[in-house]
């Protein structure tokens, strides 16, 4: 779904505090975040729940939620077993 206009875009506390702060990491919890164009060119550490990950901001990221560039759960790949099947 889609937020409403007239509550406007969400962007944590945590981060707004970064733009007074001249601290050139920025480390967060706040997946839901909006991206907005101060931090353009920066690197934001995303929590995903085991690590922080590092999210580069570029112009076409400006927009989107932050949580869209960092995977929560493992990308599982199946592996052969080695073993052959008889016929």
């Amino acid at each position: 779904m889609v937020r409403s206009r007239w509550k406007g875009i969400y962007v944590a506390k945590e981060l707004q505090n970064y733009n007074t702060v001249t601290n050139p990491t920025i480390v967060t919890t706040e997946r839901s975040s909006v991206i907005v164009p101060y931090y353009l060119t920066k690197t934001i550490y995303v929590y995903n729940g085991r690590k922080y990950v590092g999210v580069k901001i570029t112009e076409k990221s400006l927009g989107r939620k932050l949580g869209e560039y960092v995977l929560t759960k493992k990308v599982e790949k199946y592996k052969a077993s080695g073993k052959s099947k008889k016929k």
